[in-house]
């Protein structure tokens, strides 16, 4: 007979491979079919779902790990999430940053 956390362990590990295999053949090939419309050539359309697919996938993961008494994981795993995010739009703020800058210097 093995113990509830063990189950809960399994339940996680299952989870994560079905989140893989899902990721690998629907919402990745979806990302490439899409790549192929007129609105990506909108400078911040590729960020914004990047971005909101990211976060969506942090909150899902949490929230498993959260009910399975792995809080502490799930905020790590939330915050790395956060912080890959924030690393996408750097580039983007760079170039921002640089055009405040021509407008603020004479």
């Amino acid at each position: 007979m093995t113990s509830p956390a063990l189950h809960r362990l399994l339940a996680i590990v299952y989870f994560f491979i079905l989140w893989s295999y899902l990721m690998m053949r629907v919402v990745l090939p979806f990302w490439q079919r899409l790549k192929t419309f007129y609105l990506f050539d909108l400078p911040f359309l590729p960020l914004i779902l990047g971005s909101s697919l990211l976060y969506l996938c942090s909150i899902i993961i949490s929230e498993i790990l959260e009910e399975n008494d792995y809080s502490s994981i799930a905020f790590i795993s939330h915050l790395a999430i956060k912080i890959w995010i924030a690393t996408l739009w750097l580039d983007k703020l760079g170039e921002l940053l640089k055009q405040w800058e021509k407008l603020l210097v004479p």
